[in-house]
């Protein structure tokens, strides 16, 4: 019997979030899942920063063949300083780079925040955050498999590469590049991700397992072992777990290892290798892990704290044990010999938390968030060699030795996981980090305010150590040492560092619709010393070194390297010496710091779209470095002339010190702060498009003039300075649902080339009775500074330009309905218009001036599957 139901209702509410973000002032790309899986690339960290509006990379992907290398990028004209977390955790490798290469299938998001940074973070440059997938109540997975062959690539070196580098058998067997020498020989990525309830509704776990490996052409291998690949496997098995204690409490435990195998890392990219002597074995390992609690205080109140780790360990062991010298030979732009036995071992204890209030009320709506973290970071660094034979010459470009480095060991042992923290790596580094923040996100009517501050103290310093005894060949002689018998390896320390800094960004809706949005935001950032200022300024050097020009030997003289039947000895007294006692800190020297501002304007265009103008202005100052102030540039009163071997019409004036005053001239070494001061000021344009009408679409484009010293300040006359170059890119990406249930899925990256100048590698004539040096101090971001440089500059820095990057990526995908299970199957396309580009090259003068050292790889293709259930 059926009865008259009552009258019911249902009421369905549907909306899109806004396109515009009318609170929020930070410029972040944020990937979820969906697009982790879409995008055509090498499944990293770095593919990603490549398509993210605003970033520079150093080298260019092109379907895998650079992964798992890590590769150097700039945000906004700016390359240092970056933090990178995994789950919370800081796995940043010292200041800037990336320590880890992660499992990127165990993903569930990542967020990458490149300029306009709130409070919570410390230091001027990106952000990166990515955050693991959970199990949850029903047992899923996901199987993925895809790979390349040779047969699946193209060849872009024969058209494209200037005829007298390009290598062919008949006309010119003197050629250093050889066809198909920068092709992807071999690629495969395997991963499997499983998850799901050991209690429902109380406890899950997940666990992910990916292997990589990649055999790639190397174009700087030549001669003998020209077509040998560039091989490298990757391993990481990852695993969480997350425990509901009650509805307000949650606990969280996660695991991640990864382990890197090259077997020929080259020390030296811009040098050509004719022996595999020359290249170096890495076997390395990495781990994070994370316990976690995540607690909800009340209706208001949100509270969160972790403690975890972060380390690896990372020897690179010359692939020979000749005890021959070392020699970089500019002139032929060869490696000759072997490099290094070494080991980097790291670790980062850290212990973070928060609590986020909201409050409805106090003239408007506030969200108040408070935290902080505690970190104590450890290096232990060590060298059983630093070259072979310990002793590493420079040819200069005239084809004559100019420099000549002495070295002593550092480590008793070295390859082993654990090395440091045994005792086998003898020169150890330390920072502990303790920090907090305070912001309010203050909305009242249109306009929303982002304030905040945060406070930091670094105290840098090293704690005791033992020191080898050796005897350089010149006849200096190093004692064995303790903190028993010298003060000087006693625990000190150098920098206690305390700074608060300001945050504060506004924005207002300027019609009350949320579709015009001006943004404003100011930041101070201080800088993060890392380990790296402790190791600089560390009497037990992790390379000892003394360093001399050189000269042709006469009869009575020791000769200490022979090339062509003629010896050559040393020149006078040292030009620079890492040795204990020679190495001081300033007590004077302060915090380095950056300046960010930014001006937005935000438009939704038309129903999902969104457009955003904008300017940044983007400085760093105070930077520290080593330098030799005791060998001022004034010291250096002989001139003498250099001709450009590239262009003999170009004659240079170059200056040293005379031999007879030299040893009056201290070579001691001081880390100090130099006004090695950089300014980046960018105009940017981007575009977004929401999924709608069966596609979406996203782009950006950035110019950045830039005022910075590239090769870091001078500590002599020979020494580049600062110059006015200029950056520029442009990226592009969307989806298409296109018929038949394919999706279409499209990246089009365009970079300027990077500026250089024209280099001469200097050995003083036997008639300027002199002692030549470039010296100058490697600072903030630049990796280039070097107090053992002996090159100058023939042209200004802006004079030349690398190759422009241009390349499109596509990749089409289908989805197949097993049941309850999927197959996705895909096919990619890389550099699909095989595009040329020489990504690094010898910028030294010579007959191998501008040779490709690097060379983008040329159109790749690439199937894979992915079985869902």
């Amino acid at each position: 019997e059926l009865s008259v139901a009552s009258l019911q209702e249902t009421v369905t509410v549907t909306g899109e979030s806004p396109v515009i973000d009318t609170s929020s002032t930070r410029v972040q790309q944020n990937f979820k899942l969906e697009a982790l899986q879409e995008i055509p690339n090498s499944r990293d960290l770095w593919s990603l920063l490549a398509v993210t509006p605003a970033v520079t990379m150093g080298r260019i992907d092109v379907g895998g063949n650079r992964a798992g290398t890590q590769t150097g990028y700039t945000a906004y004209g700016y390359s240092g300083q970056n933090r990178v977390l995994v789950e919370g955790i800081n796995t940043t490798e010292g200041t800037a780079g990336a320590g880890f290469y992660v499992d990127y299938g165990s993903f569930e998001e990542v967020f990458l925040g490149t300029i306009a940074q709130g409070a919570e973070m410390p230091t001027p440059g990106v952000q990166s955050q990515m955050l693991g997938k959970s199990g949850g109540n029903k047992f899923q997975g996901e199987l993925y498999q895809d790979y390349e062959t040779n047969g699946m690539i193209g060849e872009n070196i024969v058209d494209n590469v200037p005829p007298k580098f390009l290598y062919d058998p008949v006309s010119n067997p003197g050629g250093n590049i050889r066809p198909h020498s920068n092709e992807t020989l071999k690629y495969r990525d395997s991963n499997i991700n499983v998850g799901g309830p050991i209690k429902k509704d109380k406890l899950w776990w997940y666990f992910s397992y990916r292997y990589f490996t990649n055999s790639v052409g190397q174009p700087n291998f030549i001669g003998p072992i020209a077509g040998k690949s560039f091989d490298t496997s990757l391993w990481n098995p990852s695993g969480k777990a997350t425990y509901q204690i009650n509805q307000n409490n949650k606990l969280v435990g996660y695991y991640q290892w990864g382990q890197k195998t090259q077997a020929n890392r080259l020390p030296q990219a811009a040098l050509n290798y004719t022996s595999l002597d020359g290249t170096l074995k890495q076997v390395s390992g990495s781990w994070i892990y994370k316990g976690e609690w995540n607690g909800t205080l009340g209706k208001n109140m949100y509270a969160e704290a972790r403690y975890g780790g972060f380390g690896y360990y990372f020897p690179l062991l010359a692939n020979s044990d000749t005890t021959d010298p070392e020699v970089f030979d500019n002139k032929n732009t060869l490696l000759l010999g072997a490099d290094q036995k070494e080991q980097t071992d790291r670790r980062r204890l850290q212990a973070t938390g928060s609590l986020t209030y909201f409050k409805d009320g106090w003239g408007g709506t506030h969200n108040f968030k408070i935290g902080g973290e505690a970190l104590f970071e450890y290096g232990w660094y060590g060298y059983t060699q630093v070259a072979s034979g310990n002793e590493r010459v420079t040819i200069a470009s005239s084809g004559v030795p100019s420099q000549v480095v002495f070295y002593a060991p550092t480590a008793t042992q070295v390859g082993s996981l654990g090395d440091g923290p045994s005792g086998n790596l003898l020169s150890i580094d330390r920072v502990n980090t303790k920090d907090f923040f305070v912001t309010d996100q203050y909305t009242v009517g249109r306009a929303t305010l982002n304030l905040g501050f945060r406070y930091d103290q670094y105290d840098v310093f090293t704690p005791d150590q033992t020191q080898l005894a050796h005897t350089f060949p010149t006849g200096i002689n190093i004692s064995a040492a303790s903190c028993s018998t010298s003060p000087l390896f006693c625990e000190t320390h150098y920098l206690n560092w305390k700074s608060i800094v300001p945050r504060v960004g506004g924005t207002y809706d300027l019609f009350g619709t949320g579709k015009s949005v001006v943004k404003l935001n100011y930041g101070m950032y201080r800088f993060n010393p890392g380990v790296g200022v402790a190791a600089s300024a560390n009497p037990n050097q992790a390379t000892k070194s003394i360093t001399y020009n050189m000269k042709a030997a006469g009869a009575a003289d020791p000769v200490y390297y022979t090339l062509n039947g003629v010896g050559y000895t040393t020149n006078g007294a040292p030009t620079s010496q890492a040795l204990a006692g020679s190495i001081t800190v300033d007590p004077t020297m302060t915090q380095p710091y950056s300046h960010q501002a930014t001006a937005y304007l935000e438009q939704q265009l038309t129903e999902g779209v969104g457009a955003r103008v904008g300017y940044v202005y983007y400085s760093v100052s105070n930077q520290t470095g080593t330098f030799q102030p005791y060998r001022p540039a004034s010291a250096y009163t002989v001139p003498f002339t250099v001709t450009d071997p590239s262009d003999p019409s170009n004659v240079l004036t170059a200056y040293g010190i005379p031999s007879a005053q030299a040893s009056s001239f201290k070579t001691d070494q001081v880390v100090q702060n130099s006004p090695d001061n950089g300014t980046y000021k960018t105009i940017e344009f981007s575009v977004n498009k929401r999924q709608s009408h069966n596609y979406s679409l996203a782009g950006g484009f950035g110019y950045t003039w830039q005022h910075d010293f590239p090769y870091g300040y001078p500590n002599t006359p020979n020494g580049p300075a600062d110059y006015d170059f200029t950056t520029y890119s442009a990226k592009v990406s969307g989806t298409y649902s296109a018929k038949w249930g394919v999706l279409l899925s499209a990246i089009y990256r365009f970079q300027a080339g990077q500026n250089y100048a024209r280099r001469i590698s200097v050995s003083a004539p036997a008639s300027c009775a002199c002692v030549f040096s470039a010296a100058s101090g490697s600072t903030g971001s630049n990796t280039n500074g070097s107090l053992n440089n002996s090159a100058i500059f023939a042209t200004p820095y802006n004079a030349f330009r690398q190759d422009n990057i241009s390349l499109i990526d596509l990749r089409a995908e289908k989805t197949f309905n097993i049941g309850p299970t999927k197959l996705r199957a895909f096919i990619d396309g890389f550099n699909l218009t095989n595009q040329y580009a020489a990504e690094t090259i010898n910028t030294l003068a010579g007959a191998n001036f501008q040779q490709p050292t690097a060379i983008m790889a040329p159109r790749t293709g690439r199937i894979g599957v992915r079985y869902i259930w």
